[in-house]
């Protein structure tokens, strides 16, 4: 997927998911969204916000097999998982979309994906 303007459908079309079950709400409420492939799993997040939703996004592609405890050493994932209400093992057996969710939730996504550079992508309904 490229940078430019998407719709909810073409996201839909090619695959993405969120953390809730309508994918526009994930995006437009959440600001964030995934679709995986073998190796890797594509991020799109919210970096601008309109009122209450995401109007603005960018993208970030994590591989399938990082250590998140590694690749977050900066993360205090005793927070973590307190925010959550899980315990490290229940919160060690979540999928990566998820652990990539509650560290943007917690952190905000700067920390979590980097500082974007741009205005971001649109995405509408």
């Amino acid at each position: 997927m490229n940078n430019e303007n998407k719709t909810i459908t073409e996201l839909e079309k090619l695959g993405y998911n969120g953390v809730d079950l309508g994918l526009d709400i994930s995006l437009l409420e959440y600001g964030l969204a995934w679709k995986e492939d073998e190796k890797e799993i594509d991020f799109i997040y919210g970096i601008k916000m309109n009122g209450c939703d995401y109007s603005r996004f960018d993208r970030i592609q994590i591989d399938k097999s990082i250590d998140v405890r590694k690749e977050y050493d900066w993360a205090d994932f005793k927070e973590i998982e307190s925010f959550t209400g899980s315990t490290r093992k229940e919160w060690d057996k979540l999928e990566l979309p998820q652990k990539i969710n509650d560290l943007i939730s917690y952190y905000g996504f700067e920390n979590v994906c980097g500082s974007s550079y741009w205005e971001g992508f649109e995405i509408t309904e």
